[in-house]
């Protein structure tokens, strides 16, 4: 097995990243029109708490992949290291998913508000354990540093999704689309990880121990705290980007359930397009993390740094030109397409995508953290910003709605993401003063569309022509990135 580089994998990633994201953007606003904002919402919520529970149920461990795998490689005990990490985290999640099913009514009442969902509740616990193969796989793959295949299984799984999801709901009876929406995402996790299975099955005498195997205790010692905090961060995260919807479920003055699906519907149609860049920073996360951790590895502490400081500050230039262009066709879509019907979801949509943008910036900044075995720290400020989102949320949502919601979360989104640049600083990672300007930058989507997009051209033009945003190292390695891409392309 060969490692793809990391310069053109990352440009193979993002180029079909974008057909990809096209493609979710498709689904997001077919689903929209397909099915009511009850419904709407209550898909939204079942989605995620399964994108909260997948990683909980598998104990961390296939997080420690990024970090461990390639030290246990050079070690030659690969084989035991994925075979202990497969079997723990097959046998967690077979146990998540029969409380789901054994205990339905509870898990619909923390859910959805009501627990009376029953049906929805025993399609979710199939697809937790379809997800969570899937992500174990993403995770494994990505590790090898196999980026082009990583890239294609999330294409395949998104491309399901949508043809799966838009052809059952157009074909199926009005009344039973959540229940598809939610068997859909399950069969698409599962088209995603046969590239995997095909991949692993061809290699699988390179995945073989080449010393004595080792013990689960050997391995456990090894990753067992990095595991946990792992774990630990996933549950902050997911509950953080989770927290302001369950909040309008359980703490809305709004008189009843179907009422507050309506309201959690609305927000989720403000949250279809901002929610694609933060899954965009998801990936280039995975990408990023085990090129960093190798350089880390073998003593390029300069490297990392030089790395971090320039993915943070392409990431938050790209993310921000493609909101501008979002929010520009944004009335065309919301008025149009969708005839008028999720008015809340546009009304919000600006901010929305403002601390989308701050929280994307956050995700990749931690990465830092866990290459120095540092994860605590970032869970510190997770949690942190997890204990400031629920007391504002708290305060605002009976007064406001779902506009207390949306305030509440950017809010919390700006701290943690202050502090976070902050504790890289700490640990030995001090970012570039562009980098922290950076997280200002967004604000200017706040503007009415076509002066936001008029900010959004000048700061690109500012980025392009000078050196205040990107240092002259940076521009040249931008320049060689573009040279190398039209070398790979033939042109």
């Amino acid at each position: 097995m060969r490692s793809d580089g990391i310069v053109f994998g990352v440009l193979f990633a993002l180029a079909l990243t974008v057909i990809q994201r096209v493609l979710g953007f498709a689904r997001g606003v077919l689903f929209c029109h397909f099915m009511t904002d009850q419904q709407l919402g209550q898909f939204s919520l079942i989605y995620s708490w399964l994108l909260t529970l997948a990683p909980l149920a598998v104990l961390g461990m296939p997080g420690t992949f990024g970090r461990f795998l390639e030290e246990f490689r050079q070690k030659g005990s690969i084989g035991s290291f994925l075979r202990i990490v497969g079997r723990m985290s097959a046998v967690s999640t077979l146990v998540m998913a029969a409380t789901m099913m054994l205990f339905p009514s509870q898990f619909s009442w923390q859910i959805l508000g009501t627990g009376n969902q029953i049906d929805l509740i025993w399609a979710a616990a199939g697809g937790l354990i379809l997800l969570t193969g899937y992500n174990y796989l993403v995770s494994l793959i990505e590790s090898m540093r196999q980026i082009r295949l990583a890239t294609m299984m999330r294409f395949v799984s998104g491309a399901g999704f949508t043809v799966i999801g838009v052809a059952a709901l157009w074909l199926a009876h009005p009344a039973w689309s959540t229940l598809i929406a939610v068997v859909a995402f399950g069969l698409s996790s599962m088209l995603g990880a046969l590239p995997a299975l095909w991949y692993l099955h061809r290699y699988r005498h390179d995945l073989c121990d080449c010393v004595a195997p080792l013990k689960t205790r050997q391995v456990l010692g090894r990753i067992g705290p990095y595991a946990a905090w792992w774990w630990m961060s996933n549950l902050l995260q997911n509950l953080y980007e989770l927290m302001d919807r369950y909040m309008l479920v359980h703490w809305s003055n709004t008189d009843t359930v179907a009422n507050v699906q309506s309201v959690v519907g609305q927000y989720h149609s403000g949250r279809v397009i901002p929610m694609m860049l933060a899954g965009l920073a998801e990936m280039v996360r995975g990408l990023l993390l085990p090129y960093l951790t190798a350089a880390w590895l073998k003593g390029d502490a300069h490297y990392v740094r030089q790395q971090l400081n320039w993915v943070i500050k392409l990431l938050a230039l790209g993310l921000l030109v493609t909101g501008a262009g979002f929010l520009l066709a944004s009335h065309w879509l919301f008025d149009t397409l969708l005839e008028g019907r999720y008015a809340d979801g546009l009304a919000v949509m600006p901010l929305t995508m403002v601390y989308c943008i701050w929280i994307s910036i956050a995700i990749v900044g931690q990465d830092f953290l866990w290459i120095r075995e540092k994860g605590r720290w970032a869970n510190a400020v997770f949690a942190g910003g997890l204990v400031v989102n629920l007391v504002l949320n708290a305060s605002l949502i009976p007064t406001y709605g779902l506009w207390g919601a949306v305030i509440a979360t950017a809010l919390a989104n700006g701290i943690v993401l202050v502090a976070l640049f902050w504790m890289n600083a700490h640990f030995g990672c001090r970012l570039s003063s562009a980098c922290w300007w950076t997280s200002a930058i967004p604000l200017v989507l706040l503007l009415p569309p076509w002066p936001a997009c008029v900010a959004t051209a000048s700061i690109v033009i500012l980025a392009a022509s000078t050196t205040f945003y990107f240092s002259a190292d940076e521009r040249r390695q931008f320049h060689q990135l573009i040279q190398t891409a039209r070398t790979r392309l033939g042109f």
